[in-house]
């Protein structure tokens, strides 16, 4: 249950490693069922679409969700489709610069209220490329701007928390969630290209 675990302090000043593991496994297992139910399928299904015709896909986010962008970018790449997951400001602006109208943009923020979202949007809504927002609820600031948007798990709190736990594990599910989508959309040509490209990429004799 959710309300078993304090999302923002799960753990306590004397848990020790077995007490630590226990309450985080609980709060990644609420983050997870707390973001199922916040997910319209609908939605996830045409997201899911979107991206895989897409050109090219931009991911623009900071901070830890770097991480959860990454292997998405990772997951992507095992089945032929590059993701861009530029860093920092200098390389967002640029990048955002450089997008062409076939490419498609995955805005994550957990709060939506990240500095660097505003004129990124302006720079993608002027150049008419579809961006999808990943945040929790109510992260939708920019409705004017934003295609598509999917909620994840809102229960953190953005500044009185020990990390990102909750957050984090739910950013993830949601992305793992949508690759899952992507790859069932062409199923049978991502499983050739995955063993045709094996041998290639493990040279472990």
């Amino acid at each position: 249950d959710v309300d078993l675990i304090d999302v923002n302090y799960p753990f306590g000043e004397t848990d020790g490693p077995r007490p630590i593991a226990k309450k985080l496994a609980m709060l990644y297992e609420a983050a997870i069922q707390d973001t199922y139910q916040h997910i319209d399928f609908t939605q996830v299904q045409r997201v899911a679409r979107l991206l895989n015709q897409a050109g090219g896909i931009d991911i623009y986010t900071h901070a830890h969700n770097l991480n959860a962008a990454e292997n998405f970018q990772d997951k992507m790449l095992t089945i032929g489709k590059t993701v861009n997951c530029p860093h920092g400001f200098y390389n967002q602006r640029a990048t955002v610069l450089a997008a062409t109208p076939d490419r498609v943009a995955l805005i994550l923020s957990y709060s939506g209220r990240a500095s660097f979202i505003r004129p990124i949007l302006q720079v993608l809504s002027r150049k008419k490329i579809p961006v999808i927002l990943i945040g929790k609820s109510g992260s939708n600031l920019y409705p004017q701007h934003i295609t598509h948007a999917l909620s994840i798990s809102s229960r953190e709190n953005l500044r009185d928390r020990i990390s990102q736990f909750s957050s984090h594990i739910a950013m993830q599910y949601m992305l793992d969630v949508l690759f899952g989508c992507i790859y069932n959309l062409d199923r049978e040509k991502n499983i050739a290209y995955l063993r045709a490209s094996i041998d290639f990429m493990d040279d472990r004799t």
